[in-house]
């Protein structure tokens, strides 16, 4: 190796069967080089940073690590990275939080989600530099989330806790998955600007399905085709193909009729919603009546997450309030399973909660019974249902893969798949184009277009990008943090 290179990759390989890579990766990182992995969803970028960061062990070929070490004042060769080397993605959640052994509706009920650790409480455990831990909550912003529980946070918040921890160990290798997912455009401003300083003395890998992703910070590309890899000197050289929007696909016939006789899917007026000294919402007041179409803005920590969880009936407080679903007050007599089979909903904070082992066909089917998880057996018809939204999505080849061991952008389409399943009434889209590429986004765009056609459907979209809004949404609704 020269002596400014810290990882070389020789044919390498994953110790995982069936999933070789078809030539081995030759790739080269060198001291101040800022690096960019770009390729479509399924295309091998987490694979092969699982394989960099040694959650995966090398199969054939080898990896070669030699990083600074303070200590001894010179180069140091790595046999083994997971200390080195640091992962910032989605998954990464899943190290703070047993979300397998906790259920989505827990984040919402005072009393039992007192039992998971505050951030506060997480940081006290940290021990560095504090100049340096105080460098990293001011960029990150940090202080406004101390009194927050961490099943409590949005995806952005999530997002920013989980950067900062990867950052305090001082990793001379940082990886990040996708790095603005469920950041609002303020905060993805200011991340951007970290990243620049960052850049001055740290290390860093960015995984992306989308030139629009790539942070500016970036200086060398690695392109990823079919579990192949090769450097390029620019992003032009990513051809993205973007889906055929003037094509019509036929949408699947529900198994049952859904009816909904109110005009009114949801009526709430001047709700006051808090936990403990935080503040959600004061007299807050909407409704939306059956066939139209709403955008849901908001920057993080406005509450979106929290008035979604009241509409889905995920929510205790919805008793105690001014608040009617389907036309019907809240706490008349329905049950959640009521409201739930008019609504498809799908949204950051649900996909953590999605830990079974399950065939991505079963994920799929799970959205016609509304459980995270199949726990039943399905019909042939219902089966064919299910991978009939999985072709439109063009994921049917993921039908037996096991949900945990694909991408992220690929669970987040399987997701969408299971929103849809039983075409409800009501959608609700927390960033739904959340991790996608380009043709996946077209893809979804369309068939969320063409859902919105259908005589009576109504859509709640949230985004932090106004472009991803689709053309039929006709209403916003913002909600400002307090």
């Amino acid at each position: 190796m020269c002596r400014d290179c810290i990882v070389r990759m020789k044919a390498a390989q994953p110790r995982i069967f069936g999933m070789d890579f078809p030539k081995g990766v030759d790739w080269e990182i060198k001291e101040g080089e800022q690096w960019c992995v770009l390729g479509k969803n399924g295309s091998g970028k987490t694979l092969l940073a699982d394989l960099l960061s040694g959650r995966y062990a090398v199969g054939r070929g080898e990896i070669n690590y030699l990083f600074w070490n303070e200590d001894i004042k010179q180069k140091y060769a790595w046999s083994y990275p997971t200390e080195a080397i640091k992962k910032v993605s989605f998954e990464s959640a899943y190290l703070l939080s047993d979300y397998k052994n906790m259920y989505y509706q827990q984040r919402f009920h005072a009393l039992e989600n007192e039992t998971t650790p505050t951030v506060e409480e997480l940081l006290m455990e940290v021990k560095d530099d504090e100049t340096y831990l105080a460098w990293l909550c001011e960029k990150l912003h940090l202080d406004v989330l101390l009194s927050k529980r961490l099943i409590m946070l949005s995806s952005g918040e999530l997002r920013r806790l989980l950067i900062f921890l990867a950052l305090i160990s001082r990793p001379k290798l940082v990886i990040f998955d996708n790095p603005f997912i469920g950041l609002d455009v303020q905060m993805r401003e200011e991340l951007e600007d970290f990243f620049e300083e960052l850049a001055s003395f740290q290390n860093m890998i960015f995984l992306v399905p989308a030139k629009n992703e790539i942070p500016r910070v970036v200086n060398r590309f690695l392109l990823a085709e079919g579990l192949c890899f090769r450097v390029i000197e620019t992003p032009e050289e990513f051809k993205e193909a973007k889906a055929n929007l003037n094509f019509r696909a036929e949408l699947p016939i529900p198994l049952l009729e859904d009816k909904v006789e109110s005009d009114y899917l949801f009526r709430m007026k001047n709700i006051n919603v808090s936990y403990k000294d935080i503040k959600v919402f004061s007299n807050l007041t909407w409704e939306v009546r059956r066939g139209e179409k709403w955008a849901l803005l908001g920057r993080n920590g406005s509450g979106k997450s929290t008035l979604l969880s009241l509409l889905a009936a995920d929510n205790p407080k919805g008793y105690a309030l001014d608040l009617e679903i389907f036309g019907r007050k809240r706490g008349s007599g329905e049950s959640i399973w009521d409201i739930k089979k008019h609504i498809g909903y799908i949204s950051s904070e649900m996909h953590l909660y999605f830990r079974e082992d399950q065939p991505c066909l079963k994920i799929v089917a799970s959205g016609l019974f509304d459980t995270i998880g199949l726990f039943r057996s399905c019909s042939e018809e219902q089966n064919e249902l299910a991978m009939k939204w999985m072709k439109l999505l063009s994921i049917d080849y993921l039908k037996d893969r096991s949900f945990l061991k694909i991408s992220g952008g690929e669970q987040r389409l399987v997701l969408l798949a299971r929103t849809m399943v039983k075409n409800p009434n009501l959608l609700i889209l927390d960033e739904p184009l959340h991790g996608l590429d380009i043709y996946h986004k077209s893809l979804a765009r369309m068939l969320i277009e063409q859902y919105s056609e259908q005589t009576g459907k109504s859509l709640i979209y949230v985004t932090h990008k106004k472009e991803e809004i689709p053309n039929c949404v006709e209403k916003v609704f913002e909600l400002q943090k307090l």
